[in-house]
């Protein structure tokens, strides 16, 4: 099985050579060509759940990709693992977890959960602002509410998704044996 993922990756120009070769290998040097970044083992698949599910978790919407392949490198991860498993925040997902995110945010700082207004009223607001610098200031501080308690959660349940998922690639997956040495 090993084998044909190899032949797999070197045809999408995903192997270790192309990467080198290529744009990639120039910007990660000899990081990229790392065998653990490319290895099927239990070791770097364990990594690549962390390094796939903290940036899966954040609230940084397009960088997703970009910080599990610079995350995965950073930990010696399976990159196409890690690029897969990101992926568990696709659109389907984003508006339940990320409002369960805001709560666990605004439990953990402490602030009481509340509604005020919904977007009806917000919007009447921003239309009786006057002038763009008002408006500007007002959708600022809207943006500021919401951040900081949404940054929050996502860390918080990032770690504890990302510890989970390593935690259950050793527990599922069986360890290797190590070759004999012949003396």
């Amino acid at each position: 099985m090993q084998h044909r993922l190899r032949k797999l990756l070197h045809r999408l120009r995903l192997s270790p050579e192309h990467l080198k070769a290529g744009q990639v290998g120039k910007w990660l040097g000899r990081h990229g060509v790392n065998p653990d970044l490319w290895s099927f083992r239990r070791g770097p698949v364990a990594r690549a759940m962390v390094a796939g599910l903290l940036p899966a978790t954040s609230p940084l919407l397009g960088l997703h990709h970009i910080l599990a392949v610079v995350l995965a490198v950073f930990l010696r991860a399976n990159v196409p693992t890690a690029i897969v498993v990101q992926m568990a925040n696709n659109p389907f997902t984003i508006p339940i977890y990320y409002t369960a995110a805001y709560h666990l945010g605004e439990i953990i700082l402490g602030r009481p959960i509340r509604y005020e207004g919904g977007l009806p009223e917000k919007m009447k607001r921003l239309d009786a602002a006057e002038g763009a610098r008002a408006k500007l200031r007002m959708l600022a501080g809207d943006l500021a509410n919401v951040a900081v308690p949404l940054t929050v959660g996502c860390t918080v349940i990032g770690v504890v998704v990302s510890l989970a998922g390593y935690g259950l690639i050793y527990i599922l997956w069986p360890a290797e044996e190590k070759p004999l040495k012949e003396d």
